[in-house]
C-alpha cells in the first residue's frame, strides 16, 4: 500500500528539483545553497526559491530557472 506524500517528503523534493536546475548555473553545491536560501528573485515577487517553494509555487522557480539557463546558453554561443 503507497501512502501519499507529506507536506515535508512533497517540499524536500520541490528544493531538490530547483537545486538540480540551479546546478546548472552553479555547480558549486554550496553556492548553489546560498543562493537557494538568500537571494531575492525580483520577477518572482522579490522572494527567495526557498520561500517561493514554501509556498508551493516550484514550477515559476523551475520556469525561471529554465529561462535562466536558456538565456546562459545563448550567451555562451554568441561569445564562441
Amino acid at each position: 500500500m503507497q501512502h501519499a506524500p507529506s507536506p515535508v517528503e512533497d517540499a524536500r523534493t520541490a528544493a531538490l528539483a530547483v537545486l538540480r536546475l540551479a546546478a546548472s548555473l552553479e555547480p558549486d553545491p554550496v553556492e548553489a545553497m546560498v543562493w537557494y536560501r538568500t537571494v531575492p528573485l525580483s520577477v518572482l515577487d522579490g522572494l527567495t526559491a526557498a520561500e517561493l517553494v514554501k509556498e508551493g509555487r516550484v514550477h515559476a522557480v523551475l520556469t525561471f530557472l529554465r529561462a535562466a539557463i536558456e538565456i546562459d546558453r545563448s550567451e555562451q554561443r554568441t561569445l564562441q
